[in-house]
């Protein structure tokens, strides 16, 4: 299933070669990278017939064959399934022939009149990305209720209320000099007869089940623990901990955690709250009521995985975030690929004008760190630096120096 922008493969169906290189242009710098161009009808036909196509930009008048039997023969001939139509006509029009595209079975994901500017086809495509992976998600399901679930409920909840379920802490570490500078705690399920389990399997289950609150107090209370042990031999870095968002709709949330940091003597100034990227697509106002009393405790905020969801600059900049997350996806192979460091250096700066610290996910390779030093991003984690740790490796340091040393096999 294809979730960003650069994945998609793109048809732009324009005569005039000014306007075709116009729109390759904004669709090069949304971060497309499969984008073909034609400058009449039958061209069109001819890429969608040799080529799978996402998403067709139609204009609307175009010599040989005009946009609007472009359009009806996509959809006869089921060569794509989303257009966006642009055209210098009237908006009328423009409208018209969507609501023609929609009735022949496609979906319009945007009707313009020109100029076409670069947030509308970027809200175009995105919606396009939200369309595949509801779709994905239903798919999904369906394929998992018929199959035996890997374990139960009962189990799940045995797990949690019985300390199966523990925490691995992965570093986080200045790009300027690798200091420590954090941890991330991450959740394991070491199942007595399965094995391990992995979080992406019993997390969704423990939200479908409502668990998830259980699941979250137990594990932020082993984390406050662990946290205060640390403590007690010198060692003060950041405590980053993942919620859920069904979490951010806890009105006791808050306030349950400022108990918490309290009796366990941990400033609420060095714990981070890490919540998706897509956690703000539904119920902004709860997430943001919640996010913002913890702003106002002293906790700091995370947007995690960014670059997987839909949240762009005015959204992030209604969330009273301190830190960006930048995803394994924008991230990986980045020393190899010109387009994706476009990106990536662009959510970089994102961060910085949103007074946000940046972090780097997904760190493999030494190549892409350079990429990111270069960039100048703030912080990084990955397999590179160190996998998870599990409490007993940071008990064995002393000090910033020999628990660094540890992190670094």
């Amino acid at each position: 299933m294809k979730t960003s922008l650069a994945e998609l493969h793109v048809l732009i169906a324009d005569d005039s070669s000014a306007q075709r290189q116009y729109a390759q242009q904004l669709c090069t710098d949304l971060g497309l990278i499969t984008i073909h161009t034609a400058a009449n009808g039958i061209e069109a036909l001819k890429i969608l017939q040799e080529n799978t196509i996402d998403v067709a930009l139609v204009d609307l008048e175009m010599p040989i064959m005009d946009g609007v039997e472009l359009i009806h023969s996509i959809a006869h001939h089921k060569l794509s399934t989303n257009v966006i139509i642009v055209s210098a006509k009237d908006p009328i029009l423009i409208s018209s022939v969507g609501t023609m595209a929609e009735a022949d079975g496609l979906t319009v994901l945007g009707t313009f009149k020109k100029p076409l500017h670069l947030d509308m086809l970027q809200c175009s495509l995105l919606r396009f990305i939200v369309d595949l992976q509801t779709q994905g998600t239903k798919l999904a399901e369906a394929k998992l209720a018929a199959i035996p679930p890997l374990f139960t409920g009962l189990e799940l909840n045995h797990a949690i209320t019985h300390g199966e379920i523990i925490l691995a802490y992965q570093p986080k570490l200045t790009v300027q000099g690798l200091l420590l500078r954090g941890v991330e705690a991450l959740a394991r399920w070491q199942h007595p007869e399965k094995g391990l389990i992995s979080p992406t399997i019993f997390i969704p289950m423990a939200e479908r089940l409502g668990l998830i609150n259980a699941l979250t107090h137990t594990l932020m209370t082993m984390a406050m623990n662990e946290k205060k042990k640390w403590q007690l031999i010198g060692l003060r870095f950041n405590l980053a901990f993942n919620l859920s968002p069904l979490s951010l709709a806890d009105e006791g949330l808050v306030d349950w955690v400022v108990t918490l940091t309290k009796k366990y003597d941990v400033l609420p100034q060095e714990i981070t709250f890490e919540i998706t990227e897509n956690a703000l697509l539904n119920e902004l106002a709860c997430a943001i009521r919640t996010l913002a009393r913890l702003r106002l405790k002293g906790f700091n905020i995370a947007i995690d995985d960014y670059g997987t969801g839909f949240a762009n600059a005015q959204q992030l900049s209604r969330v009273p975030a301190t830190e960006l997350k930048l995803d394994r996806s924008l991230v990986h192979n980045v020393s190899t690929r010109p387009q994706q460091r476009t990106i990536l250096a662009s959510s970089i700066e994102l961060a910085k004008n949103l007074k946000m610290l940046s972090v780097a996910e997904g760190v493999e390779t030494l190549e892409d760190y350079k990429v990111i030093l270069e960039l100048g991003a703030d912080q990084v984690q990955g397999f590179y630096f160190s996998k998870p740790l599990y409490p007993d490796a940071c008990k064995r340091s002393t000090n910033y120096t020999l628990l660094i040393r540890t992190f670094f096999y």
